[in-house]
C-alpha cells in the first residue's frame, strides 16, 4: 500500500543516510507541514530517531509517554540529523505520533542544535 501523505509528528521508517555515508533503515521524525508534500510531490523532512545516544547535547530521550503507542526500546531524537525524503522512500508506518506539546520541545532544540537560533511554537 503507498503512502499518501504523512503528518507532522507521525514516526516512520526511512532509509536514513548516516553521517558515515550509510543508508540504514531507521526510524524517524516527520517534522515537515503537510502543505509541503502537497507543493512538492511528496516531499518532507524528518529527524534521526536512534538507539544510541552518541551526542547528548543534540538529543532528546524519547519517552513513551510522549507517544500514543510506546515504542520497544529506548530511543533518542537525534536533532542535529535532519533528511528529506519522498513518500515513496518510506518502508513503514505504525500510526505512531509524538504528542502536540513534546513535538513543540523537539522542534525548538531541532532549530537550535541545526541554526544555533531559539525558536518558541
Amino acid at each position: 500500500m503507498a503512502i499518501t501523505k504523512l503528518k507532522p509528528g507521525e514516526i516512520v521508517e526511512v532509509p536514513f543516510l548516516l553521517p558515515g555515508g550509510e543508508f540504514k533503515a531507521h526510524p524517524a521524525l516527520v517534522v515537515s507541514p503537510c502543505r509541503l508534500q502537497e507543493d512538492e510531490d511528496g516531499l518532507f523532512y524528518a529527524i534521526l530517531i536512534s538507539t544510541k545516544n552518541h551526542n547528548p547535547q543534540y538529543t532528546i530521550e524519547l519517552k513513551n509517554e510522549w507517544l500514543n503507542k510506546p515504542m520497544l526500546r529506548q530511543s533518542f531524537f537525534v536533532t542535529h540529523i535532519m533528511s528529506f525524503f519522498k513518500l515513496s522512500d518510506v518502508i513503514s508506518t505504525h500510526n505512531v505520533f509524538v504528542k502536540s506539546e513534546y513535538f513543540d520541545k523537539i522542534l525548538e532544540k531541532t532549530f537550535y542544535s541545526i541554526f544555533d537560533v531559539t525558536v518558541e511554537f
